[in-house]
């Protein structure tokens, strides 16, 4: 797959930070401009409750910096924790600053689009702060990323093949997981080859996140996993 072009100014504004502070390294910031080619073309979040928050008061910046974190993680349950870390352990981060910066542009952005955004520089954004807050190489961000895609795409896969003999159970935790990137309706949307596309690898079909390892259903994905296949 070709890279991405790396100039700051062609990047989206919420992501320049990343690279004028460098706080992420090239690498790193390729891994996330691939994001674009991730998703059905001209997929838009719009799903954004603004209440203008008080810039002045550093605890509440905090506050919504987090908030947010929670709202446009890309699946019920990803695998970085900022969506539920402890609030110490952000309040004394040495990226502090440069986060709520970064937090500050996406919400301009949104603002300035009128509660609109692509939603692949949401989710470039949500995964540039995880790697920020939890000091990621590119190599294992590309594989985190790389896993919440093969999930993204199962559940579409999965959601638009009934012959599958769906369990309506994992059709909750499938579209749930699906929500939070704004693809709620894509199975119902898109080609039934787009998920199956390119490099898809049928092999290593991959459970909703909640029942992943690090999930609080793990134990009920091992049971899924255990069980004969049709």
């Amino acid at each position: 797959m070709p890279q991405p072009s790396l100039e700051t100014d062609q990047m989206p504004v919420p992501l320049r930070i990343f690279a004028t502070q460098q706080l992420l390294g090239a690498e790193q910031l390729s891994v996330l401009c691939q994001l674009e080619t991730f998703f059905p073309e001209g997929l838009q979040d719009r799903h954004w409750s603004y209440d203008e928050p008080d810039t002045d008061v550093l605890n509440l910046r905090i506050d919504a910096l987090m908030k947010t974190w929670r709202d446009k993680r890309p699946e019920q349950e990803p695998p970085a924790p900022v969506w539920k870390c402890d609030r110490n352990s952000i309040t004394t981060h040495p990226q502090l600053l440069h986060l709520l910066t970064c937090h500050d542009q996406l919400w301009e952005e949104a603002i300035a689009h009128d509660l609109s955004l692509p939603q692949w520089v949401v989710a470039a954004w949500w995964w540039g702060c995880a790697a920020v807050v939890c000091n990621t190489s590119a190599e294992k961000l590309e594989f985190a990323i790389a896993g919440w895609q093969q999930r993204y795409r199962c559940a579409v896969l999965y959601l638009q093949s009934p012959e599958m003999k769906q369990d309506p159970k994992l059709v909750a935790e499938y579209q749930a997981d699906l929500k939070y990137s704004s693809s709620a309706h894509i199975p119902q949307t898109v080609d039934l080859a787009w998920a199956a596309k390119d490099d898809f690898n049928w092999k290593h079909w991959q459970l909703p996140s909640a029942l992943q390892p690090w999930g609080s259903r793990a134990q009920w994905g091992k049971e899924v996993m255990a069980r004969p296949q049709a």
